[in-house]
């Protein structure tokens, strides 16, 4: 059976070799883009290279987890690239001593958004978000994952600014209670 854009994510998620070099193919990109945005201070290609592959690892790994669309699953693969790159920067930082760190390599003083994100495991955050309505679930990758504005999500998905902050006061509230095993409506 040919691996089509109709039926790659089912197939991908049975564990089907043609399904994952479908989605290699696919996705390569948009991973590289995540992947080099993140990681590209550095100029190590292995170091670039060797995300990316566990980019597409991962995915697999998780691919029975989840659950959407062909849209759906390219913000789902870019939160992973995201997340695997965060992860190989931290790795990088810890592994130099403060000499050899390049002011290029400084990470910003940590925002309260990037310190919320930071206490999930990859794989965490992904399950946290699928409590969230999608139109919310996209707002969060937006924000935390591809790193955009508040205004640019606004207008990007035809929303007030207030409306993204608000969505995403509430959708943090609901992780929350997730988290803490609370019930919410």
């Amino acid at each position: 059976m040919k691996i089509t854009n109709e039926n790659f994510i089912r197939r991908f998620k049975k564990g089907k070799e043609a399904a994952f070099e479908y989605v290699v193919d696919a996705y390569i990109g948009s991973v590289k883009a995540v992947v080099y945005n993140t990681l590209g201070s550095y100029n190590d290609k292995q170091l670039i290279e060797e995300c990316i592959n566990d980019t597409f690892l991962g995915a697999w790994d998780n691919a029975k987890q989840f659950d959407g669309d062909a849209e759906d699953f390219r913000r789902w693969i870019c939160t992973i690239a995201k997340f695997k790159a965060v992860d190989k920067q931290r790795k990088q930082m810890r592994m130099h001593s403060p000499a050899e760190i390049t002011d290029s390599q400084l990470e910003p003083e940590e925002s309260a958004e990037s310190e919320f994100m930071g206490k999930e495991t990859t794989c965490e955050v992904l399950i946290l978000l699928n409590y969230l309505k999608e139109l919310d679930r996209d707002i969060f990758i937006m924000k935390y994952f591809l790193e955009m504005k508040n205004e640019e999500i606004a207008k990007q998905l035809g929303l007030t600014k207030a409306a993204v902050d608000n969505r995403l006061y509430r959708g943090k509230k609901i992780i929350q209670q997730t988290q803490m095993g609370g019930s919410f409506a």
